[in-house]
C-alpha cells in the first residue's frame, strides 16, 4: 500500500480517522494505540510482508533494552543495544557490498548473496539507536511497549521519513488533547496532503519517466538530453521526497500528531550551508547530534572541525546506499561545506545572492548525478556527453515523456505538431519545477502556520489538486526514498 494509491485514500486514510477518534472518544486510549498499531504493522505488510518481521522484533528487542537502560545505564548494554542494531542495518544493507567492494580490489570472484532488506530499515534503526543513548543518558523514561512499538512503526513515516524522536511522538500519544476530533486539524492535514499528493502525482512522476528513459541509454545521450536528465532529476527529487513528507505530516496532522519538520525550501538557498540546513533536516540533525558532536563537533579545532565535517557527510552518503557513487556524492558535500568553512574562516567576503544561490544550485545539481548513477562508469559516461556540445533536438522517447493526458487534451485547440509539443511540455515542466520550489510560500508554512485560514477558495484549491492526483493514479509508482 501506498499513500498515492486508491486503497490508502478511499479506505486507509478513512479508517485510520474513524478509528483513532473513536477509541478517544470512548476513553479507550490503549485501544487506540493498539488500533494504530495493527494499522501500522497492515501498512507496512502491504509493502514489505517479509520486513515486518525484522521490524516487530527490532522494536521488541529495543524496547527492552531500553527499559533496562533508564533503570540502570550500563555502557556495556548501551553498546550490545548499538552493535544489534548498527550490526542488523550493516549485514541486510552492506553485505553484498563490502563483497563486491573487496572482489573489485583482489579480483577474487565472490557471489553476491541474498539478503532480506526490509523497507526503512535505516529509518527506524536511526530512530531507534537514537533512543538508546537517550535512554543511557538519562533523557528517556520508561514506555509501555504498545507505545514504543506505535512509535517505531507509525505508518507516516516508518517507511520514508521523516527521522522523528521519541521524546516528539510519544508525549503526543500520551495527551488526551490531541485525541479529540479537532476540524482545523483535519482541514490543515487534508491541505497537506492535496499538495503533496500533487508534488509527487503530477510533477515527480513525469519528470521521473524521463529521467529513467535517460539514464537506461546513457551512451545514447547527447548534451541537451543529459541536461534535461539532470535538472529533471534535481527536481523529481525533491518534489517526490517533500511530498512524501507533506503527505505524512497532513495525515499524521489529521489524528492530532506533529511531526518534525524534513524540508524549508531547499532550493532557494545562496549557499551550501544554507542548503543543508533546510534539505531532509531531520536526517542532519541527527547526524549532528549523534555522529558529529561526539566526533568533537567544533570544539577541538578548526582541523578537526573539517575532518569531522568529512567523516559525517561521507557516512550519510553511505547511509542512503550501498554504493560508492552514494559515498562519493556525500563527501562532495563533504568538501563544499569545508570550503565554506574555510572561505568563512579567512575572508569576510560573500556572494551576491544571485550568484551564490547559482553556484548552490549548479553544485547540488552536478551532485545528484553521483546519487543517481548506478556506478562510476556511468557518471563519467554522463558527464562526457553533457559536456561534449552536442545539441541536438530532444528524441521522441525524452519529450514524449511531458507529453501528459492534460498537455495533449490542451493540444487539441493548439494543434501543435508532436516534436513541437514535446519541447514546449518539456520547457514548461522543467520551468514549473523551477518557478514552485523558488516562489511560493512553501506548503508547510501555508497549512501549520497561524496564518491559516480554512477558506471557500482553499477548499476548492485542495479539492482540485487532490482529486487530479487521485484520477492521476493509474501509473502509481514508489517514492525514491523507498530504496533508501
Amino acid at each position: 500500500m501506498l499513500f498515492n494509491s486508491y486503497g490508502f485514500m478511499l479506505v486507509f486514510l478513512p479508517l485510520c480517522t474513524i478509528g483513532w477518534f473513536a477509541c478517544a472518544k470512548y476513553g479507550r486510549t490503549r485501544l487506540g494505540n493498539l488500533f494504530l498499531l495493527a494499522l501500522s504493522v497492515w501498512f507496512y505488510a502491504a509493502n514489505d510482508l517479509r520486513g515486518t518481521i525484522v521490524l516487530l522484533l527490532s522494536a521488541l528487542i529495543n524496547w527492552s533494552i531500553g527499559r533496562k537502560l533508564t533503570q540502570a545505564p550500563r555502557k556495556p548494554l548501551l553498546i550490545l543495544g548499538l552493535l544489534l542494531n548498527l550490526g542488523t542495518l550493516g549485514v541486510l544493507k552492506y553485505t553484498n557490498f563490502v563483497l563486491e567492494t573487496f572482489s573489485s580490489l583482489t579480483g577474487t570472484e565472490l557471489g553476491a548473496v541474498s539478503f532480506l532488506l526490509p523497507l526503512g530499515i535505516s529509518f527506524f534503526t536511526f530512530q531507534q539507536v537514537a533512543y538508546l543513548i537517550d535512554a543511557y543518558q538519562g533523557k528517556a523514561t520508561n514506555y509501555a511497549l504498545d507505545e514504543y512499538a506505535l512509535f517505531v512503526s507509525f505508518f507516516p513515516y516508518v517507511m520514508s521519513g521523516p527521522i522523528a524522536f521519541h521524546s516528539e511522538i510519544i508525549p503526543q500519544l500520551r495527551d488526551p488533547e490531541r485525541r479529540k476530533l479537532n476540524w482545523e486539524n483535519l482541514a490543515r492535514g487534508l491541505t497537506l496532503i492535496s499538495y503533496g499528493m500533487a508534488k509527487k502525482v503530477l510533477l515527480a512522476d513525469t519528470l521521473g519517466s524521463a529521467v529513467n528513459v535517460a539514464w537506461n541509454d546513457v551512451y545514447g545521450l547527447t548534451s541537451s538530453t543529459a541536461l534535461v536528465a539532470m535538472l529533471a532529476y534535481t527536481f523529481q527529487l525533491y518534489f517526490d521526497f517533500s511530498g512524501y513528507c507533506d503527505i505524512a505530516t497532513g495525515v499524521a496532522k489529521m489524528i492530532g500528531i506533529d511531526l518534525p519538520r524534513n524540508f524549508n525550501s531547499p532550493y532557494r538557498s545562496c549557499s551550501i550551508t544554507a542548503f543543508w540546513g533546510t534539505w531532509h533536516m531531520t536526517m542532519t540533525r541527527f547526524f549532528t547530534r549523534y555522529l558529529y558532536i561526539p566526533l568533537g563537533g567544533s570544539r577541538r579545532g578548526f582541523v578537526r572541525t573539517c575532518i569531522n565535517t568529512l567523516i559525517v557527510f561521507a557516512v550519510s552518503g553511505l547511509w542512503h546506499g550501498a554504493n560508492w557513487t552514494f559515498i562519493a556524492w556525500g563527501g562532495l558535500h563533504g568538501l563544499a561545506l569545508m570550503f565554506a568553512k574555510i572561505r568563512d574562516r579567512y575572508t569576510d567576503k560573500r556572494f551576491p545572492k544571485p550568484l551564490g544561490w547559482l553556484c548552490t544550485f549548479g553544485f547540488v545539481n552536478v551532485a545528484w548525478v553521483f546519487f543517481r548513477a548506478p556506478n562510476f562508469e556511468a557518471v563519467r559516461v554522463f558527464f562526457s556527453h553533457l559536456l561534449s556540445g552536442v545539441w541536438m533536438h530532444l528524441p521522441y522517447s525524452i519529450y514524449s515523456c511531458f507529453m501528459t493526458t492534460e498537455v495533449k487534451v490542451v493540444n487539441q485547440v493548439l494543434g501543435l505538431q508532436s516534436q513541437t509539443l514535446g519541447l514546449i511540455a518539456t520547457i514548461f515542466f522543467l520551468v514549473l519545477a523551477l518557478v514552485l520550489s523558488l516562489l511560493p510560500r512553501n506548503a508547510l508554512d501555508r497549512t501549520l502556520g497561524t496564518s491559516f485560514r480554512p477558506s471557500g477558495i482553499q477548499l476548492t484549491v485542495s479539492s482540485i489538486l487532490l482529486v487530479w492526483s487521485i484520477l492521476s493514479f493509474t501509473g502509481i509508482s514508489t517514492f525514491l526514498y523507498f530504496n533508501f
